[in-house]
């Protein structure tokens, strides 16, 4: 039998996406952006992408990374709507669920616009929570990923290969072909996975580029893969929403009350500090 992706309506719940990331280890919910947000996106982002230099493959990790894919960070600084992406009330329901058990807060790992070119070859598929070394991942998952689509994943301009089930396998265990299928979805939707779950950014053959928004968060203990401090200003931090400023890191790490201690501190108290100065 070969392997899906339970797709969910736009009026999905918080509960029901859990549900589906339980038994599947991913998700798709339709319509997850609106249509506005999707436009505002993409219209603010195109300018950055343009600028933006397509990396020379010389090593493994550039390959990974991809030769005719574009990667920006720093969202925050360059889309004024990155907010109203980053807040989106299911998708923090869902991150206190998964993350919250082992943390007091989470923290965003990283915002990645990434647009896949005609002619790119598949990503290895790989687990998110690797980014970290296993000494850490009895706490998994660490990373809980929201692939947001600004344009359509189709199997033939690149949408994300996934692995439905391999959150509950031995980290060993390679898939058969049969149990890898596409997370193909209009543009506005989301790829919601777990930090365990196998996956990879797919073969481009159509010529016609696919551009998504990957938005993941991680324990507020880990180091996050995006720094955030250098890649967004202070002075467009402090435009920000409270609780977008604290996931991009602007608070201290209380962990006294699960056996730990503060961490993230700033001058012996809080990075809050910064935005007040």
């Amino acid at each position: 039998m070969t392997a899906n992706v339970t797709q969910l309506p736009e009026t999905a719940s918080a509960e029901d996406i859990l549900q589906a990331l339980d038994k599947d280890g991913v998700v798709i919910v339709r319509d997850f952006l609106s249509s506005g947000l999707v436009e505002r996106l993409n219209a603010e982002l195109q300018p950055h992408i343009d600028a933006c230099r397509m990396r020379d493959v010389q090593t493994g990790y550039d390959d990974f990374l991809g030769g005719s894919t574009v990667r920006l960070h720093g969202i925050a600084a360059k889309s004024d709507s990155f907010p109203d992406a980053l807040l989106e009330p299911r998708m923090l329901a869902v991150m206190d669920a998964l993350l919250k058990p082992n943390c007091t807060d989470y923290r965003l790992s990283a915002a990645e616009l990434i647009e896949i070119r005609g002619g790119e070859t598949a990503q290895v598929i790989h687990r998110d929570d690797d980014s970290w070394p296993r000494a850490a991942q009895a706490a998994a998952p660490l990373v809980i990923n929201v692939m947001m689509a600004l344009t359509d994943y189709t199997e033939d301009n690149g949408a994300t290969v996934v692995v439905p089930g391999s959150h509950k396998w031995d980290v060993d265990r390679v898939p058969e072909a049969d149990e890898i299928t596409h997370a193909v979805m209009p543009a506005g939707s989301a790829a919601i996975f777990t930090g365990q779950c196998l996956h990879g950014g797919g073969t481009n053959t159509s010529g016609k580029v696919r551009r998504g928004l990957s938005v993941s968060f991680c324990h507020g203990w880990l180091v996050p893969v995006e720094n955030s401090w250098l890649g967004v200003p202070l002075e467009r931090v402090r435009q920000l929403p409270e609780r977008a400023q604290e996931l991009l890191g602007y608070a201290a790490y209380d962990g006294t009350s699960m056996g730990g201690g503060m961490i993230n501190m700033y001058e012996v108290g809080s990075p809050k500090a910064l935005l007040e100065s």
